[in-house]
């Protein structure tokens, strides 16, 4: 069950896209929440956030993993930005087929920055790693992630009546020395030994190991006491901590051929849950089966999980079918359900200030559906729906975990984008509708962004690109979440204070020669036009104007 690889060739540029589009890639959508708000703002991707992570945790999502592509030769793509507050984005791909059989993709991923707000500098690292070999009737796959994110925590700002006056870094901040820091480690390693049959149809036994790290320290000394409603452990300092570790190992049969591909093994995992050296376990045993099929241009993939024992009642199923009746147009869908317990974190924790234990723990009935269809190649129009349904939620509402409070919650966005090109003018227009129950109303109604580009040859030799742009859009208000610093969760909070409706404007200019790519972005320069002293969340403003300039580079040896 080799993960799927996408096949590129000596056009290929990084990120994929046109030289009208490079300033836009790995550089996400940035806020002055903590880490930048990892490079989104979460209610304008609920739907998938909430079932990414039900309970909001921020720093356990937007992990940035390497997708295998296949070329004959070897791949670098080099992409580099900097820009206000020294904030800077690099990211390297790297893949090799040593032989058909054997080949290696990488990447790494950083962002770092000073801070466009006092204590609010950041340092995030993603290294990913994917290994394949076959041979003999053996094959074999590695795939490693490391997460290793340190970010301030300054809780928001103080007052906002120097924002308009001063440039935001002169705005006090609630928090100056309050830290996080993050660790992530995710192994899985899979054998496939090959009983019967050959490369082409074979049945044999297959063997998993994974291994599963997550922790977070939160540093905060000589803190203010009007900050915190109740103090535990030290009146002076607080160092809150917690690390949840898990190995499992398994084995069973598998059945693989051109057109059809499935397996079934029974595992055991044990973890652990290590908090201020005080230690939890468990074991568990459960089964996993994976179904891969394709015929005829359509491709279904299938993974299924059923806990037997330590969680018992816990399972998912995850499907995905992608479907090609014609040369240009696509079809594709996702139907994710999952019976999901409390994880580990959640069911008992101390620390300074909060502190809680489940006396009961109850599942969560977690329904997500997306797909979409998709009609040409360089114009094309793209229709996408993303809905997320959650039964029985448990939410951090209130200095505790309650599952009592939301009984159901449904959440959807409604997406139409596309691509239009006029000679050397190019459209992008995309637009966004959300739906919500009310009991959730934490998203924009309705969002634009759109798109307008020119590009362009100069010079005689004609190898010189020119692309000019902007981008145009407008968000409806809406009521934010709230960041809770202390837990690196955002959750659901009912306030007066909401964001409101908000222009966004963006310009830049690309050029090229051969491999070789650069960008200027000038980014939010609807800073001078909205209301700058607006919240995005209770005590984080909107993001001020910032430039940004980048290069890619694309190597093939």
């Amino acid at each position: 069950m080799l993960s799927k690889v996408d096949t590129i060739g000596l056009e290929y540029r990084s990120g994929g896209v046109g030289l009208d589009s490079i300033d836009a890639i790995n550089v996400g959508n940035l806020t002055l929440r903590p880490a930048a708000g990892f490079s989104q703002v979460f209610e304008y991707n609920l739907a998938q956030n909430l079932y990414q992570s039900p309970a909001g945790f921020s720093y356990l999502m937007n992990e940035k993993k390497v997708k295998p592509k296949y070329i004959g030769l070897p791949y670098l793509g080099f992409q580099y930005a900097f820009g206000s507050a020294l904030n800077q984005a690099l990211n390297v791909d790297y893949h090799q087929y040593f032989t058909p059989q054997t080949h290696l993709h990488f990447r790494y991923h950083r962002r770092t920055s000073n801070g466009l707000l006092r204590n609010g500098g950041f340092k995030l690292n993603d290294v990913s790693l994917e290994f394949y070999h076959a041979k003999n009737g053996w094959s074999t796959k590695l795939d490693a992630y490391y997460g290793g994110h340190e970010y301030g925590e300054n809780t928001g700002i103080e007052t906002d009546e120097l924002i308009e006056e001063f440039p935001i870094e002169f705005t006090p901040v609630l928090r100056n020395n309050a830290q996080s820091t993050v660790r992530k480690l995710n192994l899985a390693w899979d054998n496939y030994f090959r009983l019967l049959g050959d490369s082409i149809n074979g049945f044999g036994v297959k063997t998993q190991h994974k291994f599963d790290l997550n922790g977070r320290v939160f540093n905060e000394p000589n803190f203010s006491d009007t900050l915190v409603e109740n103090i535990y452990i030290d009146s002076i300092s607080t160092r809150d901590q917690y690390q949840t570790s898990s190995i499992s190992n398994g084995g069973g049969i598998y059945f693989s051929s051109n057109a059809f591909q499935i397996d079934a093994t029974i595992n055991h995992r044990y973890w652990r849950n290590q908090n201020l050296a005080k230690y939890r376990d468990t074991n568990e045993v459960y089964l996993q089966s994976q179904l891969w099929t394709k015929w005829k241009g359509i491709t279904i993939e299938n993974d299924f999980y059923f806990n037997l024992l330590g969680a018992l009642g816990e399972f998912y199923n995850h499907a995905k079918l992608t479907l090609k009746p014609s040369r240009k147009t696509v079809i594709f869908g996702r139907l994710n359900f999952d019976n999901r317990l409390p994880m580990p974190y959640q069911r008992f924790h101390n620390a300074n200030h909060v502190q809680w234990k489940l006396n009961e723990l109850k599942t969560q009935q977690i329904l997500n559906i997306s797909g979409g269809i998709r009609y040409g190649d360089t114009n094309f129009v793209e229709a996408t729906v993303n809905w997320t349904n959650i039964n029985n939620g448990l939410y951090f509402i209130q200095n505790d975990w309650r599952q009592d409070t939301l009984d159901f919650v449904s959440v959807g966005t409604i997406g139409l984008k596309g691509a239009l090109h006029l000679g050397k003018f190019g459209f992008y227009p995309s637009v966004q509708l959300g739906v919500n129950t009310d009991n959730f109303n934490y998203q924009p109604k309705f969002s634009t962004m759109n798109r307008i580009s020119f590009q362009s040859k100069l010079f005689k030799a004609q190898r010189l690109g020119v692309a000019l742009g902007v981008d145009v859009g407008y968000v409806t208000g809406y009521q934010f979440m709230q960041y809770n610093t202390l837990l690196g969760v955002v959750q659901p909070v009912q306030t007066n204070e909401k964001t409101p409706s908000l222009m966004r404007l963006n310009a830049f200019m690309a050029l090229s020669i051969d491999e070789f790519r650069f960008f200027v972005r000038a980014e939010h320069l609807d800073y001078f036009i909205n209301d700058q002293t607006a919240r995005i969340d209770t005590n984080y403003p909107i993001m001020p104007f910032i430039i940004r300039i980048g290069v890619t580079w694309d190597f093939f040896n």
